[in-house]
């Protein structure tokens, strides 16, 4: 079962981590299992605090947070984010309509000017007002506002004149009209689709936040039950208070080739991290290791390296308390 120690929080508080702090006792035990603000990392502390609560929610006497609270709260989440996901791609879809419409709108202007300057002429005129050709211009609208009262106008016109309609370049009042209702459609169709991604976010939020909240009331009922020392804490996916406060060491890294002189480096999780510092070292080129990065993920992407040469790495975990030893050392011919 993966710990909430291999998650990422980190309270923003740093330090100077080329040295090694003195660990740091918060006295609390809820300050050394913090809440994750990260989603993905508060669904992974969630269900671990579930399975614990499954295997022993009984046993410890939990009351006011069980498996089935902590799982439709997951569930909650899980299912907001799901339609505020779709609410997106509908979004996206009326966008994209939209688009399409006012393509097919600049097509019919394009030919309806071409039909036009066989009556009215090729340049602008007082004969070209009539047909509310906007700016002195006859060129297509620039703007997709003027694009669509352009072809409201143009309804009206072909309607009116029906003798300068030319049916075989489709420029008839009847597709005027279909061009203009096509982009209003579209528009007032967004605008429904952003009321709705708007709502699923906000629904989506207020499920964040109160999955948030019975992750801390969980973890601040179990310290009503749980001594400093007990290895319950672990079932949960948590820190046992009396844990010292300062990260595990890397177990091992894991060097990849990847473009010329790139190295992707990779490692697992050390309990208690926040975050991690890749050292590293060119034989030949560097006389001592350097820092080539501070990450909060699981890898590091190091680039500009110089190609056909060794590259040795090692990996620092550390959080607000200080650093762990380092990781064993890994070693790869640079690409």
């Amino acid at each position: 079962m993966p710990r909430y120690g291999q998650a990422f929080y980190d309270s923003g508080i740093h330090y100077d981590e080329t040295t090694t702090a003195t660990p740091n006792k918060k006295g609390t035990r809820m300050a050394g299992n913090p809440t994750p603000d990260n989603q993905d990392e508060l669904l992974a502390l969630c269900e671990d605090l579930a399975d614990g609560c499954h295997n022993h929610e009984t046993a410890i006497g939990l009351n006011n947070n069980k498996e089935a609270d902590i799982r439709a709260a997951i569930t909650a989440l899980r299912n907001a984010e799901a339609a505020f996901g779709a609410a997106k791609d509908d979004r996206q879809d009326a966008v994209d309509a939209l688009q399409t419409a006012d393509a097919a709108a600049v097509e019919f202007l394009t030919n309806a000017r071409r039909a036009l300057q066989t009556f009215l002429g090729s340049f602008w005129g007082a004969a070209w007002e009539p047909t509310g050709w906007p700016d002195q211009s006859t060129g297509v609208p620039a703007t997709q506002e003027k694009r669509l009262n352009l072809c409201a106008s143009l309804k009206i016109y072909f309607t009116n004149v029906p003798a300068h309609e030319v049916a075989p370049m489709g420029v008839t009042a009847a597709i005027a009209e279909t061009r203009f209702q096509a982009i209003s459609d579209a528009r007032q169709l967004i605008s429904e689709k952003e009321q709705a991604q708007t709502g699923a976010k906000q629904a989506r939020d207020t499920a964040l936040k109160n999955l948030r909240k019975r992750a801390r009331d969980t973890i601040h009922e179990l310290d009503h039950f749980l001594g400093d020392s007990d290895p319950l804490w672990h079932a949960f996916g948590l820190n046992m208070p009396s844990d010292p406060d300062t990260p595990e060491a890397v177990a091992s890294v894991t060097l990849t080739p990847n473009l010329a002189g790139k190295v992707l480096v990779q490692w697992p999780g050390a309990r208690r991290a926040t975050r991690y510092r890749v050292f590293g070292k060119v034989l030949t080129v560097d006389a001592e290791f350097t820092s080539r990065a501070t990450v909060t993920e699981l890898s590091a992407l190091l680039e500009g390296l110089p190609g056909g040469q060794t590259l040795q790495i090692y990996v620092v975990a550390a959080n607000d308390a200080g650093v762990a030893g380092a990781s064993p050392t890994a070693e790869v011919v640079i690409p």
